[in-house]
């Protein structure tokens, strides 16, 4: 008999697990353990004409708890198997959802207690011979307001497919019916999940349950804003407190800004959107959905000149992903595996391009002037070649390692990592301006983009592989640029920027950051405790010993005060030297660190003065002209 490694694997934490346990105890476990899944058995095939119906209710949301019902019919099967996923989908990280579910519990139509095992950390198995109907109920716990996650309290529930509804292990492509109850008192439910036909109000369809998943649900008394682009109904569901100044001017830019998103690819695959905004004061971010999206903002936002284009930038990132993500997409992601991580090289694509592109798409739809988007783009320049860990981990690999890094970063994190949002955007940059060149501004990245969404969504319905990126990449270039690749994509080569704005008549130009030394730490005022909550690879401190968590109990002799410490890091010359009395956790040492010269530098990115023709035209090209 064969066994696979994850069997042999599963067998001995068994075994392992039966040896820790008192003998006398060990004849339940054993019991217990005899009715876990057998390595070596089959699946059970998926339900042939079954239905499976939801209902999400929410009897009490000041306990922050939504109530799950799932009706199964047609299960003929002997068991069926229940999980949640263990992550969101555009969220790289696993969250294990599965320790928020509580109470659950199986039962025959005729009411009857059916035996359930959990099997693993996100599978329940629900034993039912001879029913094949029956029905679960679970409770989730709900209280993590962010747009990766679900929340429920007095005033509303949001609800994220994929952290709420289990779904039958070899049932995800079977479509489903969710009838949403309400609170008491509430009376709109805002999703993308389109409303069953023939059934009565807040009951939804969905296709399978990715779609389900890729589905969130706003529930409460939110207001409801409406806008048309290109013939398709948008509508935007407003949740909390906020100001807007000119709703018609905002409604009227919400549309400026999707029709530029449409205009990239020339394909609009909608046949209706939805925008859900929550107004908090942390608000910010936002996470992406096949026809939606969920977004962050505070209630001041719309308040401010800066606080609204940055709003319009936001929403045009995350509609962009319409295309660029949720389409357009590494062949990793998707379809999706909801069990384990899903490894890709291509996040700064997914999400660095996307930000690139939001970029370019408020540009265009006029929210900027030429020079002030390159200021938009000097500034994320001068993020990414001040960032020490820009110099040793390639973009392609931190969007690999996005699972344990992106999401859980230290006090070390800028010195060993750089993100795959702004390097990618500096290579989206960059790439594009070669395309342009290269194709003497008869194409740019907006070419690439048609190109995989015809090729691979359309045409082969799957995602593409990093080679297949590259392909389609030379294919509108009509040139290869594997070296480009090779040295700024899976190398941590600094890119030649200059060489690439020069092609549309723009030059690159930087001066230091500071005229004055550097220590290279922060040093934050805690209580009257100063301590050091940063330090910077090579810089003055690094090298000197002053480690993050210090307490620094003297300044060149003297017990430190906001006004010293804002001296020391920011108004001392380079060659000072600086007298430091820190406490490393028992440990007093007395450091003495002379302040190098500030390494960063500020970067500019400004017009040549006499532009050639041939700059002005492709100048035209990349901005979209």
């Amino acid at each position: 008999m064969f066994a696979s490694t994850s069997a042999l694997c599963r067998l001995a934490a068994v075994a392992g697990l039966l040896a820790a346990v008192p003998a006398a105890a060990q004849t339940k476990l054993k019991t217990k353990v005899k009715n876990a899944p057998a390595t070596t058995a089959a699946a059970p095939a998926a339900a042939q004409g079954g239905t499976l119906r939801y209902t999400l209710a929410m009897p009490a949301p000041q306990t922050h708890y939504f109530e799950v019902r799932m009706d199964m019919q047609g299960f003929g099967q002997e068991y069926t198997d229940l999980k949640m996923p263990v992550w969101a989908p555009g969220s790289y990280l696993v969250r294990e959802f599965a320790r928020h579910v509580e109470r659950l519990k199986a039962q025959t139509a005729g009411g009857q207690a059916l035996s359930v095992d959990k099997i693993d950390k996100n599978t329940w198995r629900v034993h039912h011979p001879g029913q094949a109907s029956f029905r679960v109920d679970y409770g989730v716990y709900a209280y993590e307001i962010s747009v990766r996650t679900s929340f429920i309290d007095a005033d509303h529930g949001f609800a994220l497919g994929s952290s709420i509804f289990m779904y039958p292990a070899n049932g995800k492509n079977m479509p489903s019916q969710v009838t949403v109850q309400p609170a008491a008192g509430w009376a709109t439910v805002s999703t993308a999940l389109r409303p069953a036909a023939g059934m009565q109000k807040f009951v939804y369809q969905s296709a399978n349950y990715d779609e389900l998943a890729d589905s969130p649900i706003e529930v409460g008394n939110q207001k409801v804003l409406n806008f048309t682009t290109n013939g398709t109904p948008h509508q935007m569901a407003m949740y909390g407190p906020y100001t807007l100044p000119d709703e018609a001017r905002f409604l009227a830019d919400m549309q400026k800004i999707t029709e530029e998103a449409q205009r990239v690819v020339g394909q609009n695959p909608l046949d209706h959107y939805m925008f859900i905004v929550h107004h908090l004061e942390t608000g910010g971010g936002g996470l992406e959905h096949l026809y939606s999206t969920t977004l962050g903002a505070r209630p001041g936002t719309y308040g401010s000149e800066a606080g609204y284009k940055n709003f319009l930038r936001l929403v045009a990132h995350e509609y962009f992903h319409l295309w660029n993500v949720k389409r357009i997409r590494p062949v990793a992601l998707g379809p999706f595996d909801y069990d384990h991580e899903n490894y890709t090289h291509m996040l700064w694509v997914s999400e660095g391009q996307t930000e690139y592109m939001a970029n370019q798409i408020a540009q265009r739809a006029g929210f900027y002037t030429g020079q002030q988007y390159y200021d938009q783009l000097a500034a994320v320049l001068t993020g990414v070649e001040n960032q020490p860990g820009n110099k040793l981990q390639p973009v392609a690999m931190a969007s690999f390692d996005a699972w344990i890094r992106a999401y859980r970063p230290d006090e070390n994190s800028k010195n060993s990592e750089i993100s795959y949002y702004d390097k990618g955007e500096m290579v989206g940059m960059v790439l594009d301006l070669m395309l342009v060149n290269a194709t003497k501004g008869q194409k740019h990245l907006d070419d690439v983009f048609r190109l995989l969404y015809s090729t691979y969504y359309k045409g082969l319905k799957r995602g593409f592989t990093d080679q297949e990126y590259q392909d389609a990449v030379a294919e509108v270039a009509g040139r290869r640029f594997d070296d480009f690749f090779q040295n700024y994509v899976y190398q941590a080569k600094t890119l030649d920027y200059n060489t690439a704005l020069g092609y549309v008549g723009l030059t690159l130009s930087s001066a230091p950051a500071s005229p004055n030394g550097s220590l290279g730490a922060n040093i934050t005022n805690r209580n009257g405790h100063y301590v050091v909550t940063s330090v910077k690879r090579d810089g003055t401190a690094w090298n000197g010993g002053l480690n993050v968590n210090d307490e620094v109990l003297q300044l060149n002799g003297a017990a430190p005060t906001d006004e010293a410490v804002k001296q020391a890091l920011f108004a001392t010359a380079p060659g000072t030297a600086l007298k430091i009395q820190a406490k490393h956790g028992a440990i007093t040492h007395d450091l003495t660190l002379t302040l190098q010269a500030d390494p960063d530098r500020a970067y500019q990115i400004q017009p040549v003065a006499n532009p050639t023709a041939e700059q002005q035209k492709l100048l035209a090209k990349w901005l979209g002209k």
